[in-house]
């Protein structure tokens, strides 16, 4: 009896450490971003890569070498990627410095092919392009046996780290994380660094996530795709985009943040748009003078509203808590 309730206390506090984070797209608590959500104002313009070695415990394999630097630019495409190969490394500036806003700031997007084919990176950003500050990440997956090109991963074990979901979905990060950094301004990011993980289990090559644990991700991976491959980089809230930029048209939007109550007073014609945070349409309308507007119904989160005139279309967030 003693020896069935001692398994039983190993089962429950092994499942109660596992899958402690967001599901894959399209499940409930999911963060993932896909590539064309109403979220997204801009993408990375320019991305520099260092690359690393296809297999870091072969140097003669030579570099990885799949893709352009051209082709982490712009929108997330899936198919057009490069390459980092072990430990390497890209750095990508923006037209405009990145900002904290209310929830993830920018997305990095990689081209894993199912949810449960894995290739991590960590993520660091910089004011300066000097000083970089690493992200706080965590790896639950297990680590007693090597990931392989053929073991799959439950990204529910992963958080924090770039190419926690699959192709067309990006994985968000909160530049709040980062408040109070000496060095670091968070509401002037001009560089985001995507540093490939080692997936070895071997201390003396493996990658360890901020907590000591070493990060089980596939490898060796000697091809010329070999790493992480970065697909593109979403910019969430930047400098040029804020909440007065709604006085561009005649409409006000109040109270933000609210637990669910909202006001649009507009002096013109508009029709208005509410997304959630994958981009899914939850409201349309048209106003023109006073509209209340109840989403008491909706979970507590970030969501977007979308204003369009005839000459003109302006969007902003909306924080429900």
């Amino acid at each position: 009896m003693s020896k069935l309730l001692f398994c039983i206390i190993i089962l429950v506090s092994f499942f109660s450490k596992s899958q402690s984070f967001a599901p894959a797209p399209g499940n409930p608590g999911s963060t993932a971003i896909h590539y064309d959500s109403s979220i997204i104002i801009d993408w990375a313009s320019q991305v520099i890569v260092n690359r690393g070695p296809m297999n870091i415990l072969n140097p003669s394999s030579g570099l990885a070498s799949h893709g352009s630097e051209n082709h982490a630019i712009g929108v997330a495409t899936g198919l057009q990627v490069i390459s980092l190969g072990d430990g390497g490394e890209a750095i990508a500036t923006f037209n405009n410095p990145i900002i904290n806003g209310i929830g993830p700031d920018f997305a990095i997007f990689e081209n894993g092919f199912t949810d449960n084919y894995i290739e991590l990176a960590f993520v660091e950003v910089s004011s300066d392009g000097i000083n970089f500050f690493r992200f706080n990440s965590i790896s639950e997956t297990p680590s007693v046996i090597q990931s392989t090109n053929f073991t799959y991963t439950d990204c529910r074990y992963i958080h924090n780290l770039a190419g926690k979901y699959r192709y067309n979905y990006g994985t968000p990060f909160d530049l709040e994380e980062l408040d109070g950094l000496i060095g670091l301004d968070i509401n002037h990011i001009t560089h985001v660094k995507i540093i490939d993980v080692i997936g070895s289990i071997d201390p003396t090559y493996g990658s360890f996530d901020s907590q000591g644990n070493i990060i089980n991700d596939p490898f060796p991976t000697e091809f010329e795709t070999g790493g992480f491959d970065l697909d593109a980089i979403a910019v969430i809230h930047s400098e040029t985009q804020n909440l007065n930029q709604l006085k561009d048209i005649d409409v006000r939007f109040f109270p933000n943040p609210s637990q669910g109550d909202f006001v649009i007073q507009s002096g013109q014609e508009l029709f208005f748009t509410i997304y959630d945070f994958q981009g899914r349409k939850l409201i349309s309308g048209l106003v023109n003078g006073i509209c209340k507007l109840n989403m008491e119904k909706y979970k507590p989160g970030i969501y977007s509203i979308n204003f369009k005139s005839d000459s003109k279309s302006i969007s902003s967030k909306i924080l429900i808590y």
